[in-house]
């Protein structure tokens, strides 16, 4: 069976590291990545937008720092491989952010970023974001975490 390629959306760690509603998908997908059951891609900007939420709604440092080594060592060992978006990622991601409309709004670009990743590797976008999923669904290569089977 052929291995999956995902990118998990900063929203789906936080899940997992705020022990949120569904916690036990993220959990899932990142057991699956450690087995080499998936892949998990993200972009380098996923550590900037974990690390502004830890810095924001935990007090302890310590705590912080903790969550931030492990994502750290989650990179070292291979079972998230972190990319810095090249000119094509970021021109689909521009793509992406300029749909919508002044009356539903347009995509964030930082999203954008993370779904242009997945379009381009071939991969499937988690978000649980539904906002974003509704405006840019139409782009493919999407699914929202809670419609992620615990089978991955």
């Amino acid at each position: 069976m052929e291995s999956k390629t995902f990118v998990l959306d900063a929203n789906v760690f936080l899940e997992y590291i705020f022990n949120r509603q569904l916690a036990h998908i993220s959990r899932q997908l990142i057991k699956c990545a450690i087995l080499k059951e998936n892949r998990i891609i993200v972009p380098s900007l996923l550590l900037d937008e974990i690390t502004e939420v830890l810095c924001g709604n935990l007090n302890d440092a310590e705590v912080v720092k903790k969550h931030l080594c492990y994502i750290d060592h989650l990179a070292t060992e291979n079972v998230i491989k972190i990319v810095v978006p090249n000119c094509k990622v970021r021109m689909k991601a521009i793509e992406i952010a300029r749909t919508g409309n002044k009356k539903s709004g347009f995509p964030e670009f930082s999203d954008s970023l993370y779904h242009a990743l997945a379009i381009l590797s071939g991969a499937i976008f988690i978000t649980n974001d539904i906002k974003h999923y509704r405006k840019v669904k139409q782009f493919g290569s999407i699914e929202k975490l809670s419609n992620t089977g615990e089978e991955r």
